[in-house]
């Protein structure tokens, strides 16, 4: 089973928007302040150091309908880019690409409801359960710094997290050229792993959207991190 990195597009004659980063911008006014929505943001924000390590937590918030504001000029896909965005909630997505995932095994997740002005669909914020960096086998991973285009790559051995932690603080621009998972994640269709931003698709899932008419998606066919089931 193949697998690629999936992300919202980015072009400008897709989004509608010039600047290419999001479509939509969150409305504080209409979501009001109340303790749940406090909550929810403070969970979700780049302040909680203990994210990873209390991820169940997130199946008990229970915020408002979050609201947003669609740009000038912005087009309605089905996956959108939104600011200030909530962390580890990076994109919205559309009923109707909530209804096919859910078809799929896509393990464990939550949903959080979206709305947005003058815009009848109902959208969506969505997590999923995502493998944290400790159950990376990192022997088996392939960390690189450089890039191929300048004939440059250097691959570094790195033996579990807390050195790939120290290793990024002096060589931020390190990725992953292989990442190494338990293989009881094999045969999933999306599959979230705390070092790598995107989701990782399985074609299966990848070919069925984008048959279902699924806009927004931009599919890194040619330049995803391998994954590796052991």
């Amino acid at each position: 089973m193949k697998y690629y990195e999936v992300n919202r597009s980015f072009e400008p004659k897709v989004i509608g928007v010039k600047h290419g980063v999001y479509q939509l911008e969150i409305d504080e006014k209409a979501i009001g302040h109340s303790p749940s929505y406090e909550e929810f943001k403070s969970f979700f924000s780049s302040k909680n150091s203990d994210f990873w390590k209390s991820q169940d937590k997130l199946y008990t918030l229970n915020p408002p309908t979050i609201y947003g504001k669609m740009l000038k000029n912005a087009k309605i896909t089905d996956v959108m880019g939104y600011a200030p965005s909530f962390r580890f909630l990076d994109n919205v997505y559309s009923q109707k690409f909530i209804d096919i995932i859910k078809t799929f095994d896509i393990g464990v997740h939550q949903t959080f409801d979206f709305k947005m002005n003058d815009v009848p669909s109902k959208y969506f914020l969505l997590f999923i359960e995502t493998i944290s960096n400790e159950k990376i086998d990192f022997e088996k991973s392939s960390v690189i710094t450089g890039h191929k285009a300048l004939n440059n790559v250097k691959h570094h051995s790195i033996s579990d997290s807390k050195e790939y932690v120290q290793f990024l603080n002096s060589n931020p621009l390190a990725t992953f050229e292989k990442i190494a998972i338990d293989k009881e994640h094999f045969g999933k269709d999306i599959i979230s792993v705390q070092a790598i931003s995107n989701n990782f698709y399985s074609e299966k899932l990848v070919d069925f959207l984008l048959d279902c008419g699924i806009t927004g998606l931009q599919v890194g066919y040619n330049n995803s991190v391998q994954l590796e089931f052991v």
